[in-house]
């Protein structure tokens, strides 16, 4: 295998915790190939993780999508609903109420949530914090927002 370019390997579908990564450490230095397991790759990450796409932007009425992390909704009338489909296990979602007028509030009404099954975000600034678990949308966090 010394042979091959990183390039010229087969590609790996799914990542187990004991995968091994290359590593060139200190290559400003004393260059050196090392090996790190997907586990203390993750586990060890050195500074803040963000999300790199640009947050979905819905006004009125629609559905928030299940593709980005975030999406920031505007409302202009009261009690516009925002759908949310199902995620996938371990996925976190974050919906953010950035702009209203006419008094307009975010109603959001996914397929399956644990403790109720709508979400309310009556003003701006509310939000909701969901995480994918067993088949349903569990609240784990947010500003405000009212599960009923």
């Amino acid at each position: 295998m010394a042979d091959k370019k990183i390039t010229a390997l087969n590609a790996l579908a799914a990542l187990s915790t004991d995968d091994l990564f290359h590593v060139v450490d200190d290559p400003s230095g004393a260059p050196t190939n090392k090996k790190i397991t997907a586990t203390n790759v993750f586990n060890k990450v050195p500074t803040w993780l963000g999300f790199a796409q640009t947050p979905q932007a819905l006004t009125g009425a629609g559905t928030a999508d299940v593709t980005s992390a975030i999406t920031n909704c505007t409302s202009s009338a009261a009690g516009q609903v925002v759908t949310l489909a199902g995620g996938v296990q371990g996925q976190i979602k974050i919906i953010c109420h950035i702009a209203l007028s006419n008094s307009g509030t975010v109603v959001l009404t996914p397929p399956a949530l644990d403790g109720g099954s709508t979400v309310t975000l009556n003003a701006v600034g509310d939000s909701v914090v969901l995480l994918w678990n067993d088949a349903a949308w569990i609240v784990i966090g947010g500003n405000s927002a009212v599960v009923a």
